[in-house]
């Protein structure tokens, strides 16, 4: 080896011996950093003071209350309907001469409403009348010949037959006397039958004729319904009208506005197609009240089964099919539990259950979300 490349040689081992002090000294001073930091950091977390203990979690806690029965509220609907209505009609056919009331006409018991052409029928009573003036006269001039007769029977100047037949035929006057008057009474019982009149206070309801159409028998011309005392007729359920009785009360609801009204019939029999009993009830009249309009009658029901109400809000789901309330044990420790429950009936805010309960116990009424079984929690006081 000659002497330059040896030089060279140590020169290159000079440099890395610089190197490797170098990078021993950075690493021994990143040491000291980390040992330093970790010292401050004990420091100060041992200037920190212990966290405090969290205190329980406050809930809203009820009773549970046992009972033997519970009610259920049943609704049936049904609708308002007129006291009474009616289908006018002429009870002979004729020319409807006069429609003296239109739609919707508040009427009064006895005013008239239609008229017939009356001239046909006032010219038979006409008729009628000139018929018992000439029968009228007949039985007078036979009058005056009976006692002709009589006188002169008694005197001897008339024999028996003659006597009689003036006095039979006095009776045979008498007799179609009667039979005039009876013709004069039928016409004027048809004059009168030739106006419709209202038969009860009321609405007209549909005018079905107009003046100059003929009429015949029995057509219908007006409708009548009677707009006072309207009345509720609903179907219930036939063990429930047992529970009722004619004079007594019963809730009906009218656009979720509740009314009494006054039981006035049920019917015996039930309904072959909604199984139901009838029943009638006496409304009071309401203002903006229509016939036919629909509401809800409203009944208790009492239901024999040992249970109690929750609020919807207690309750959380279960294990096939059943539901969960959870329960608040112990005295100072409080610890939340649960308890296996069954749904009975529920309406929109409650529910009346039974399960492994026990009367007086304690359950989270609400916020049941916030809690978790065996967790410590601090009742906040009872709701009722």
């Amino acid at each position: 080896m000659t002497s330059r490349k040896f030089k060279a040689k140590v020169a290159r081992l000079g440099r890395n011996t610089i190197k490797i002090t170098v990078t021993g000294g950075v690493i021994a001073l990143a040491v000291l950093a980390v040992q330093h930091s970790s010292d401050l950091l004990a420091d100060r977390a041992s200037a920190v003071g212990k966290p405090p203990v969290t205190a329980p979690l406050s809930v809203s806690t009820a009773t549970i209350d046992l009972v033997d029965t519970y009610a259920v509220e049943r609704r049936y609907t049904g609708q308002i309907e007129a006291p009474q209505s009616a289908h006018l009609s002429f009870e002979q056919g004729g020319t409807l001469a006069q429609v003296l009331v239109e739609e919707g006409d508040t009427i009064e018991k006895g005013q008239v409403l239609a008229r017939l052409d009356k001239r046909l029928l006032s010219a038979d009573l006409n008729r009628l009348k000139a018929s018992k003036k000439a029968l009228m006269a007949q039985l007078e001039l036979a009058s005056l010949t009976s006692e002709r007769q009589e006188k002169l029977k008694k005197r001897g100047f008339a024999s028996n037959q003659v006597a009689d037949q003036a006095r039979l035929s006095m009776s045979e006057l008498n007799a179609r006397m009667a039979e005039a008057d009876a013709g004069i009474l039928a016409a004027q019982i048809r004059l009168e039958k030739a106006e419709l009149r209202a038969p009860f206070d009321g609405v007209v309801s549909k005018r079905l004729m107009d003046p100059g159409n003929t009429v015949g028998n029995g057509q219908s011309v007006l409708s009548l319904i009677e707009d006072d005392r309207p009345v509720f007729r609903v179907g219930i359920d036939p063990t429930l009208a047992e529970s009722l009785s004619v004079g007594g009360k019963i809730k009906v609801t009218l656009g979720q506005k509740p009314h009494q009204a006054t039981i006035i019939g049920i019917l015996p029999q039930i309904d072959g197609a909604t199984r139901t009993r009838i029943v009638r009830a006496q409304l009071p009249t309401l203002p903006n009240m229509a016939f036919g309009q629909t509401g809800d009658a409203v009944l208790v029901q009492r239901m024999a089964q040992k249970g109690a109400w929750v609020p919807l809000t207690a309750l959380e789901d279960g294990l096939r099919g059943l539901w969960t309330i959870k329960t608040v044990n112990g005295e100072d420790a409080q610890v939340v539990g649960t308890e296996a429950v069954e749904i009975i009936h529920a309406d929109s805010t409650r529910a009346f259950v039974r399960g492994t309960f026990e009367n007086g116990t304690h359950y989270i009424d609400q916020g049941i979300h916030r809690v978790v079984v065996g967790q410590n929690v601090r009742a906040q006081g009872e709701t009722q």
